[in-house]
């Protein structure tokens, strides 16, 4: 990511001759995906993207091209550095104090945009330069804007600040220490012959719930997100949308409608501690299943909006809303040149569709803080209701501790009729009830051992379906997304509904569906 300061002073990245124009006019953030927000910095004459002013501190997505004006001077896109080309790395990390880094770290000689690590496919990894104060490697300061290359061993430091990079990224892998590696398990291999076969591959052992908790349960998160649901109305444009009081962006608090048009998904995130569940802040819970940081948990999770009737009963409120208007506001006719009646073919046109915002993972044993949550990306989730099961991954493709552990699913899953016959008992582990209401109530609940997840046995009570079973172990709300073992330690489901006021009466998506998932991912 990278920072450019906007305005009249000589210190800025691109200055602007114009005494209309603020010393610090507005700052543009070039994303590590190519896109690129910009935010007025309570400028005195305003910030302006195709002549309509923005809100001053609130970051707005922009395009190469658009016309954007600072007070009366027009953004000439010239100015602008053109995004990097960043197909020749396999993984790009951002550092720095703002939130939106990878690797966020904090002091005041800190930029907030300060440094980007990027691991080349060549599998040699850079370090580049963005800030004020400087980075420096093994003591010495690099340049600026130039990629540096660097080790595992190297010492990074930041702005003064030490940078810890050895557990933070994912080093490629050396390659004589990974042919030693190979060498030495084919000479086990070698050795052990069917005794390997013994250890991974018959299951014959049956582990009672206490044995199974302590095996999985630091494969174990608690999965925290934030959405919001976006509003469209045939070919309305966003400022005649506004004409008509419709919103682009909501939320539903309740049975009423909140108009969050002027907030970006990191304004939104930035509520995290006024936001109820009703309103776009959830939590449920997933499992680690590789050491790169890939998670399973439920579509229901990373899609909450598929699986309730929010949307209909917000297109049904606009559409009330924007028949009313129409049938009392002459001027509004005008605007569109039409009358009453042709203005009336859009409301049948309202649309509504749920975005996430944010998700994000705390693991099993970990204090529960806004500070302390493990970013993470949807690499696969379609939206086939029933096949409730998704793919998400940490955005530094690792697992976040040295305590977390991961379910192996190559070896430790059973997708077979007999793993759900009635009768076989199981066991779900989970963070049931993670969020109550607000996310203060989960705060309250940690010490100094931090969030400790739940584990609840049983049997299946019902026959499989052609996508779940049923099964009798006590589960609430927040469990979305717990793995489901059997007496032998194989996974055979994800825990994905139930009635939290009749206990017993629980439902999970059986483990095939994980594999088809694994097998045939979702396009983005």
């Amino acid at each position: 990511m990278r920072l450019l300061k906007i305005g009249r002073a000589q210190t800025c990245d691109i200055v602007l001759h114009s005494d209309r124009v603020s010393s610090l006019h507005a700052e543009l953030v070039m994303l590590d995906n190519g896109d690129m927000q910009i935010e007025d910095k309570n400028s005195r004459n305003g910030t302006f993207i195709m002549n309509q002013p923005i809100q001053p501190g609130k970051p707005v997505n922009v395009r190469r091209g658009d016309a954007i004006r600072f007070a009366d001077v027009e953004l000439q896109w010239s100015q602008v550095p053109m995004s990097e080309d960043n197909s020749a790395y396999k993984a790009i990390y951002g550092v720095g104090s703002n939130f939106q880094n990878d690797i966020q770290i904090s002091g005041a000689t800190v930029s907030r945009y300060h440094a980007t690590i990027k691991v080349g496919r060549d599998n040699k990894v850079y370090i580049v330069d963005h800030s004020k104060n400087g980075t420096t490697v093994d003591g010495k300061k690099i340049p600026s804007n130039t990629p540096f290359r660097i080790k595992k061993s190297s010492a990074v430091v930041c702005g003064g600040v030490p940078v810890n990079l050895r557990n933070q990224i994912s080093w490629p892998a050396d390659t004589l220490s990974t042919l030693l590696k190979i060498a030495a398990s084919l000479i086990v291999v070698a050795g052990l012959g069917l005794g390997v076969k013994t250890l991974i591959g018959t299951h014959d052992k049956k582990y009672d719930d206490g044995e199974l908790f302590a095996r999985y349960n630091r494969s174990l998160v608690m999965m925290i997100g934030v959405y919001h649901y976006n509003v469209t109305v045939g070919d309305m444009t966003p400022e005649q949308m506004a004409l008509f009081e419709i919103p682009t962006k909501v939320l539903l608090a309740g049975d009423k409608l909140l108009d969050v048009s002027s907030l970006s998904s990191k304004d939104l995130v930035n509520w995290i501690n006024e936001i109820t569940m009703n309103s776009g802040a959830y939590s449920g819970t997933g499992f680690f299943i590789s050491e790169d940081g890939m998670a399973i948990t439920n579509l229901h999770v990373v899609k909450p909006w598929l699986y309730t009737n929010a949307r209909e009963v917000l297109q049904n409120l606009i559409s009330k809303s924007l028949a009313q208007s129409i049938a009392t506001i002459d001027v509004k006719r005008t605007y569109f040149r039409g009358n009453a009646t042709s203005l009336s073919a859009y409301i049948s046109q309202v649309k509504v569709d749920g975005e996430l915002d944010y998700i994000a993972l705390v693991p099993q044993g970990e204090i529960f803080d806004p500070d302390n949550m493990i970013k993470c990306r949807v690499l696969s989730a379609g939206d086939e209701k029933e096949k409730d099961v998704a793919l998400v991954q940490t955005v530094s493709m690792r697992l976040p501790t040295s305590k977390c552990t991961y379910v192996n699913v190559k070896d430790s899953m059973d997708i077979s009729e007999e793993a759900l016959k009635v009768g076989n008992h199981l066991v779900t582990m989970g963070f049931p009830l993670g969020m109550d209401d607000t996310w203060e109530i989960i705060q309250k609940r940690d010490n100094e051992k931090g969030i400790q997840a739940v584990s609840n046995g049983g049997n299946i009570t019902q026959a499989a379906s052609e996508y779940t079973f049923g099964f009798n172990a006590i589960s609430t709300h927040g469990a979305s997304g717990s793995p489901i073992f059997n007496e032998q330690g194989m996974l055979i489901g994800v825990l994905n509904s139930g009635n939290p006021e009749t206990q017993g009466y629980n439902y999970g998506v059986q483990a095939k569906y994980i594999q088809e998932l694994l097998s045939n991912p979702h396009r983005k």
